[in-house]
């Protein structure tokens, strides 16, 4: 017998394999009032084992899912890192585009908007805003460009400056802030007449020679008024703040805040030309007879 045994070991040790197997599928897969003893033996025998296999294959794959498939993790890391900086850069590029078409469409409006002028677009090359010297931009548009001392420069928003020099491709701008820079203004809601001047200091001007008997209150656009022989009608140069009426004198006492922010324009239009203002037509029936010789 232990000789039959030791010479068919082997296929004895293959009929176990396969026999074990599907004895435990056909156990397990009888209900459990189907089951007969032998079939609750069986189930009973091998779930000590099939508990092992499965914590043995779960903890085999929980390895490699936290372990091993982090391996080149560090790399890849570093790639994603490097492709977020670019699309974080190219987002940055393409907002700055956006905002750049943004402003050049505004002043392509304004543009279309008085067709009897002649302008010149200009970038914004250098600012010199401090409170020592004059209070200036520099843009790339000069002499060659028809860009000449005291041409008004402007935005889509309203009143810059005015030319203060020029050289052949550069222009430097006086602002409106600056000291020696005034404007002739009208209040856009009353026709009052006034003048800005400036501060010397950006984001601030004072209003000037605007009478206490003319209806001005905060809040008022100024509109320049054209009669200072530098700029045409009706561009925004501010809006009247902090208003005092208090004291004795003939003149408002108030800010002005300009219409345009000079520390963060980035384009502007040089007014090369403007529409010369109408020659007053006497009527027929006012004008005077000549006198016969």
């Amino acid at each position: 017998m232990l000789q039959l045994l030791k010479r068919y070991r082997e296929l004895i040790l293959v009929v176990v394999l396969l026999l074990v197997p599907l004895g435990v599928f056909f156990a397990r897969s009888k209900r459990p009032v189907e089951r007969s003893a032998v079939d609750r033996a069986v189930v009973w025998l091998t779930a000590p084992l099939e508990r092992g296999i499965a914590f043995c294959v779960t903890g085999a794959f929980r390895t490699w899912t936290r372990y091993l498939a982090l391996h080149g993790a560090a790399d890849r890391a570093a790639a994603m890192g490097r492709e977020l900086n670019l699309l974080q850069m190219e987002r940055q590029q393409l907002l700055q585009e956006r905002a750049e078409a943004e402003r050049l469409r505004r002043l392509l409006g304004f543009v279309q908007s008085s067709p009897s002028r002649t302008y010149v677009g200009a970038r914004v090359v250098g600012v010199q805003l401090g409170p020592v010297g004059l209070q200036s931009l520099l843009i790339d548009r000069g002499e060659d460009d028809g860009v000449s001392r005291l041409r008004p420069v402007v935005t889509a928003d309203g009143v810059v400056g005015r030319v203060h020099s020029a050289t052949a491709h550069s222009a430097e701008v006086l602002v409106l802030t600056d000291r020696n820079s005034a404007v002739a203004v009208r209040a856009d809601r009353t026709r009052a007449r006034a003048d800005v001047r400036g501060l010397g200091k950006p984001g601030a001007c004072k209003l000037e020679y605007a009478l206490k008997a003319e209806d001005v209150v905060e809040g008022d656009l100024l509109v320049t008024a054209g009669t200072d022989g530098v700029f045409p009608r009706g561009i925004p140069v501010g809006k009247v703040s902090d208003l005092r009426k208090a004291g004795n004198g003939l003149f408002h006492d108030a800010l002005v805040t300009p219409a345009v922010d000079v520390t963060r324009v980035e384009e502007v239009l040089v007014i090369t030309s403007m529409e010369q203002p109408e020659e007053e037509v006497v009527p027929a029936a006012t004008a005077l007879p000549r006198k016969k010789p």
